[in-house]
């Protein structure tokens, strides 16, 4: 694969079928590798590879790793990742093939890439992800936002875990990923997906029972019709950056959304709200749940404490 003149992280495979191949992580779209001929790095003779096995996205200036439900699994730095945060210098192992991520930085006009000395990585790094921990909370969650007035919907990270997509193909509510055409197809099983919980939805139920605390996505409330919603939210899939630069905005990452609705400007804020009336999300404490609603192009934040099961049971 070509490499650009553009400083950014590489992805290089060093033993496997391809050894010696790189690809350049883009700044506006996850690179995907896999055996799929769609990849953007398809390693086809890798027989332990999934067809789409691991992503590698560029967020705020930090690279992401994200397993695709593979078969095998993934591994960063020899333990086993689901999403993970990556650094110059980790090695990824998916399938029978090995990667390393390198930091590329232009030098002189050959543009020759020359990788800094490897940093150790982070303990957060190394670290694979927690199994979701809010279920002695999930029934206290449900009732909350059972308790909105207005159409609840969800914006859900497919890619997250691969019960998301289970689970919302046996229940069989409205639902649409955010992204269209060809990479709406490509990605349709770990897009961002926009779903309508009606009240008594037994998806809400599932997904509050096994996803709470564990940053499956965002809930909503709008009055506006399913394709409206939608359009809206594609709106925000992409935003400036102060460099200038395109980047994916993950508004449908509780972690994520959390962390910007109390910093937004009001012209941001009004945006955003336009068409939605609130957000609600897990805290950081999965014990609390947040609510967002727009006001004077502020964005109003109340916190909720959630009752505790003491056997993390369901409630009827």
């Amino acid at each position: 694969m070509s490499e650009d003149q553009e400083a950014g992280f590489l992805l290089r495979v060093i033993s496997g079928p391809l050894a010696g191949q790189t690809a350049r992580i883009p700044g506006d779209r996850p690179l995907l590798v896999g055996r799929a001929p769609e990849s953007d790095l398809p390693i086809a003779v890798d027989g332990e590879l999934s067809a789409l096995h691991f992503s590698v996205e560029q967020i705020d200036g930090s690279y992401l790793l994200r397993d695709l439900g593979s078969r095998n699994g993934t591994q960063v730095n020899r333990e086993r990742a689901r999403e993970v945060p990556l650094r110059d210098g980790d090695e990824i192992r998916a399938g029978a093939t090995l990667f390393t991520v390198v930091r590329r930085e232009p030098n002189g006009a050959n543009g020759r890439c020359t990788p800094t000395q490897p940093a150790p990585p982070s303990r957060r790094a190394r670290r694979t992800v927690a199994v979701a921990t809010g279920a002695p909370y999930a029934a206290s969650a449900r009732a909350r936002l059972r308790q909105e007035r207005a159409p609840l919907f969800a914006v859900l990270d497919a890619a997250r875990d691969p019960r998301i997509r289970l689970l919302l193909v046996e229940a069989g509510e409205q639902a649409a990923s955010l992204y269209t055409g060809f990479q709406g197809e490509l990605l349709a099983d770990i897009s961002p997906t926009l779903v309508h919980l009606p009240r008594e939805s037994s998806l809400l139920d599932a997904l509050i029972d096994s996803g709470w605390g564990d940053g499956w996505g965002v809930f909503l409330t709008s009055s506006r019709p399913f394709g409206d919603v939608r359009k809206h939210l594609r709106r925000f899939l992409l935003v400036e950056s102060g460099a200038g630069k395109q980047q994916y905005f993950r508004f449908y990452d509780p972690r994520v959304l959390r962390g910007f609705l109390p910093t937004c400007g009001p012209r941001k804020t009004e945006a955003l709200f336009e068409e939605i009336e609130s957000f609600a999300m897990e805290a950081e404490d999965p014990g609390k749940l947040l609510r967002f609603t727009a006001q004077g192009g502020k964005a109003i934040r109340e916190e909720s404490t959630l009752d505790r099961q003491a056997d993390g049971s369901h409630a009827g």
